[in-house]
């Protein structure tokens, strides 16, 4: 009866180790891909923020400037990949990615209107984005960072 017990009881501890194991394996497993996921939207954004501060910088034409800004967006495929962060990502890093998003067209559509890089409107429009993409980092940084899911402050205001 004993040596039935204590067959028994080993079989329950190897179980229980072997899904503790499992757990901690699959918990590594998804922040790689959400690290991975993350790593590419901010690709993205930041490679759309440079094309951007690019045609802002153009010093021909500004209807080059315009064509130039206005298809960052689209080429770096920030949106396609956004959606692919709205499936994996946490409520603050939705709330700061929505935040990025809606403060990149708007400096896009500044310098796509023949505004300059050193015009005082492109340079409030491009410190905005900024505020939104360091606020977004802190947001993935403290997603991606095992126990430290504080709380962040709301994303900066967007008016």
């Amino acid at each position: 009866m004993s040596a039935a017990t204590g067959g028994l009881l080993a079989v329950i501890a190897t179980y229980l180790a072997d899904r503790t194991r499992w757990r901690r394996e699959e918990r590594v497993r998804a922040r790689e891909q959400k690290h991975a996921l993350y790593a590419e939207f901010l690709t993205a954004l930041f490679g759309a923020r440079e094309q951007i501060f690019a045609a802002s910088r153009w010093p021909r034409r500004a209807s080059e400037r315009k064509t130039l800004a206005g298809a960052a967006v689209h080429e770096h495929e920030v949106y396609t990949r956004r959606y692919r962060m709205e499936l994996t990502a946490g409520q603050q890093v939705r709330e700061c990615t929505q935040a990025a998003l809606t403060a990149l067209p708007a400096y896009r559509d500044e310098v796509a209107s023949g505004t300059r890089w050193n015009h005082p409107r492109c340079a409030a429009q491009r410190e905005r984005f900024r505020a939104c993409q360091q606020r977004l980092l802190q947001a993935m940084r403290a997603d991606l960072t095992p126990g430290r899911h504080r709380e962040l402050s709301s994303p900066p205001s967007l008016t």
